[in-house]
């Protein structure tokens, strides 16, 4: 993504709000048990030393006397290892982890912090979408006097253009969401599907042959309500509705004929009963996970962190059954969901150390050993990671004996197209929430649901000062 500051200070920024909505990601991994090598450490205690890593929750433990002070602020499970590394390896910076609540669990506080001036961490977690808007306020740290750029070829091309802007570099990229297809290999055989669409007219296809079978099943769901997850899939089909290159002009588009050829399509599918419209997977009350695990759902279109995030709701009903494949209409391109960036904060009184650690934390063969093993789980934008064998051979007991978790997405990530995120996306997060339950109950299609976004998010982009093209 390519994007510009506003003038010469905060001041000459649009205003806009900073919503609630709790956005999804790959931080949502679920602990499973350890399947992968972790580097040694120095244990904490010679007991401990015997039974192999030790990793401390206080990360602090590690440091050095007299080392600089880093507070970094996150949430995904399991990182603090990583940082026990850096810690150790790393004697002159220590950096005190912190583990916040994902989305606005973290960017609320984050926020009221940066703008009183007192109490930001150095570093925080910040997901890709999200990442425009702090950079927007002048509230992230150029990292390019630092040395990040030469880690540009290291990184897929989509994600590092998404934290860069010419040669300015406003945060390190680090987990992705490469999308693919889970389904359960045990039931589509029931139906005479022995091998997963691999175009979305045979995913049609195939939706509407296990309906007429069994009108009481789905092939999947469209969860309207899940803002991200439906952008991800119209990054795949090409019909991304944003663009923005900094300043003041914003390109809203849910309107045009990819867009609409898009919704039409999905909804056609939800018509005919073979798609669902019932369920948002991550509100509280949905049974959407239950419903994969039962034999209601066939298939989920999800990110290479949606396995691990459904492992925990799986039972004996449908464990081993689970196959990760490539998303229909190309094995070598997807979409993304989700992922998170690390950049540091104007805030930061040691921007230097701040840098090293963001860039050996996204870029460091060391930290992607764990990073890629539960309860982390993450999936990397870090190519030389993209080819490890440890990575492709990476399963968990959900799936299919002989599967891989991560091979499927390795393969597309570095084909995902690249787009441009809307400096408003939390008000776009929570439009799309708000209208859901109008989907949901059947009063209302996803080609009005596209209408409503434009109207709604052209009215929303006039309010806070941009000049829109539709």
């Amino acid at each position: 993504m390519t994007y510009r500051r506003y003038g010469s200070s905060r001041a000459a920024l649009p205003q806009r709000a900073f919503s609630t909505k709790v956005l999804c990601g790959a931080a949502l991994a679920v602990a499973v048990s350890l399947l992968g090598l972790a580097p040694t450490l120095t244990s904490v205690s010679s007991a401990a030393s015997r039974t192999g890593p030790t990793y401390s929750t206080k990360t602090t433990s590690y440091c050095k006397a007299g080392a600089t002070p880093i507070t970094f602020w996150g949430w995904v499970p399991g990182i603090y290892r990583v940082v026990d590394v850096f810690n150790q390896t790393h004697p002159k910076i220590c950096v005190d982890y912190v583990t916040k609540v994902g989305g606005s669990g973290e960017y609320i506080p984050l926020l009221n912090a940066l703008k009183a001036n007192s109490g930001a961490p150095d570093v925080a977690e910040i997901e890709f979408d999200v990442l425009p808007e702090f950079e927007a306020l002048h509230y992230t740290v150029d990292l390019s006097p630092y040395g990040a750029g030469m880690y540009k070829n290291d990184f897929v091309k989509w994600a590092w253009g998404e934290v860069t802007e010419g040669s300015n570099i406003w945060a390190m990229p680090d987990d992705g969401g490469s999308m693919g297809l889970l389904y359960n290999a045990v039931d589509l055989a029931k139906y005479g599907i022995t091998s997963p669409p691999s175009t979305w007219a045979q995913y049609a296809a195939d939706a509407l042959k296990v309906h007429k079978a069994n009108p009481k099943v789905y092939f999947g769901d469209f969860a309207a309500g899940d803002g991200q997850w439906v952008l991800a899939l119209m990054q795949q089909a090409g019909a991304w509705p944003f663009a923005w290159n900094g300043g003041s002009t914003v390109t809203i588009d849910f309107t045009g004929p990819k867009e609409m050829a898009f919704a039409n399509y999905w909804q056609k599918l939800v018509s005919e009963g073979a798609i669902d419209h019932a369920n948002d997977p991550f509100t509280s009350s949905s049974p959407f996970f239950e419903g994969l695990n039962t034999g209601l759902y066939l298939t989920w279109p999800t990110s290479a962190w949606g396995p691990s995030y459904f492992a925990s709701y799986v039972t004996s009903a449908s464990a081993g059954d689970w196959v990760q494949g490539p998303l229909p209409g190309s094995a070598t391109s997807s979409g993304n969901w989700g992922g998170s960036t690390y950049p540091v904060f104007t805030e930061s009184k040691h921007p230097a150390q701040a840098a090293t650690f963001v860039e050996w934390l996204a870029a460091s063969p060391t930290a992607w050993k764990l990073e890629v093993t539960p309860p982390s789980l993450l999936f990397p934008n870090f190519k030389p990671e993209l080819s490890q064998p440890g990575l492709l051979k990476e399963t968990i007991p959900m799936l299919k004996k002989g599967t891989s978790l991560f091979a499927a997405p390795a393969k597309s990530a570095p084909g995902i197209p690249p787009i441009s995120w809307p400096p408003f996306m939390t008000y776009y997060l929570n439009s799309t929430t708000a209208w859901a339950a109008k989907f949901f109950n059947g009063t209302q299609t996803i080609p009005q649901y596209f209408q409503y976004l434009q109207s709604t998010m052209v009215t929303y982009a006039h309010q806070e000062g941009f000049t829109v093209n539709t």
